[in-house]
């Protein structure tokens, strides 16, 4: 059934006999402009965040935090029954980050937007997946991660959510 036939001539004879001044209506095109400072004030307060989180992950001096196993971390007022959890795989992260062919400064950036993210949506743990290559991220993702205050625990992942090349993070807001 075409849009034009879909009433019969009888029937548009009947219309237009009880109806006779009626005219197609034109549609004109309305651009609504949104001059909305508040949209704008949002945005600049969500990058600003973003940036104080990455900020946390700038420094570049290394800590003495990782003599044994730099894959690993717990902070110092937290239980060790909570690394043991993450370890085993008792949390199930809800996202996962890949930061493969991603520089060390955009992954500063993503680390720092990803973690406002997180505390914004009440997300406790998450993964992230360096990957393998000249281990260069997978030396420093730790080293950032223990210097950010949201940050509980880490670990590296589980068999099933990527294993040595990935690290599985839990954090508080």
């Amino acid at each position: 059934m075409s849009k034009n036939n879909f009433l019969k001539s009888k029937d548009k004879k009947i219309f237009r006999k009880n109806l006779p001044r009626i005219k197609k209506i034109v549609q004109d095109k309305v651009y609504h402009i949104n001059n909305n400072f508040f949209c704008l004030y949002r945005d600049k307060k969500k990058l600003y965040q973003e940036y104080l989180h990455s900020d946390y992950f700038s420094y570049t001096n290394s800590n003495k935090k990782f003599n044994n196993n730099p894959l690993r971390y717990i902070r110092y007022n937290c239980n060790m029954h909570t690394l043991k959890k993450l370890k085993k795989g008792y949390y199930i992260p809800k996202i996962f980050l890949d930061f493969h062919g991603l520089t060390q400064y955009e992954t500063k950036i993503e680390l720092g937007k990803i973690m406002y993210f997180c505390i914004k949506k009440k997300i406790n743990c998450f993964n992230i997946m360096h990957g393998y290559g000249k281990n260069i991220l997978k030396k420093q993702i730790p080293l950032w991660l223990s210097r950010h205050p949201n940050v509980v625990a880490f670990h590296q992942s589980p068999k099933n959510f990527g294993f040595d090349a990935a690290i599985i993070v839990l954090i508080d807001f």
